[in-house]
């Protein structure tokens, strides 16, 4: 397999207009980034979960309902600590309403978005997808047989993986950007083509971004 081919046609589709990047490499970012926030946070990741619902209704009062909105990963350190993890591919993707979303979250805590998901989870027609979300939470030992929350700590902090950190505009967000992953690959990875095609990948969309900022 020519991976330098496979990223570069990945590189080249990014360009188009209605093509996403983000759903077709977030596993493969998932992947390696516990051990990648292990190192930026200093706090060993031992948990990670994709897609993670926060009920709506929980974040706002006002809003009714079950549904839900999707943060692109858990994870847990062995701390104790959460992390809600938003994972990005283009500068301009990131909405306020999100941003939104995540402060509240953090605000409520993670007792409460737990109690949100165990409300989604009885109204839900997916149940074993969400039986199965359960199950992971009971492993990670954040809830018990019973489904009560047992996990000591509560606090809640936020983390954008994305192209480029721009300093003057990141309003003091914790950002893992591209170059910081790249770097991580060629460190750790440095002799395998995948992780090389990757990391040059990821490093060319910072360059890019870097690009795009300095001109706004």
């Amino acid at each position: 397999m020519n991976w330098n081919s496979y990223f570069e046609m990945m590189r080249d589709w990014k360009k188009l207009p209605a093509y996403r990047a983000e759903p077709r490499i977030d596993s493969i970012v998932g992947f390696y980034l516990p051990e990648i926030a292990t190192e930026y946070l200093n706090d060993q990741i031992v948990g990670i979960i994709p897609e993670l619902p926060l009920r709506l209704a929980t974040l706002d009062s006002e809003i009714k309902g079950d549904k839900s909105y999707k943060v692109d990963f858990y994870l847990l350190g062995l701390s104790g600590k959460h992390y809600l993890v938003e994972f990005k591919t283009d500068p301009t993707s990131r909405r306020d309403k999100q941003d939104d979303y995540l402060k509240k979250a953090k605000a409520i805590g993670m007792p409460d978005l737990i109690k949100g998901i165990f409300s989604i989870t009885k109204v839900s027609t997916f149940k074993p997808k969400y039986n199965h979300l359960l199950s992971k939470l009971q492993q990670l030992g954040l809830v018990d047989g019973s489904h009560q929350y047992c996990c000591d700590d509560e606090e809640i902090s936020i983390i954008y993986v994305q192209p480029y950190a721009d300093p003057y505009k990141n309003n003091g967000d914790a950002v893992i950007d591209f170059k910081q992953i790249a770097d991580w690959l060629e460190r750790n990875y440095g002799q395998s083509d995948f992780e090389k095609a990757l990391a040059a990948t990821l490093l060319s969309w910072c360059q890019e971004s870097a690009t795009i900022s300095s001109t706004e």
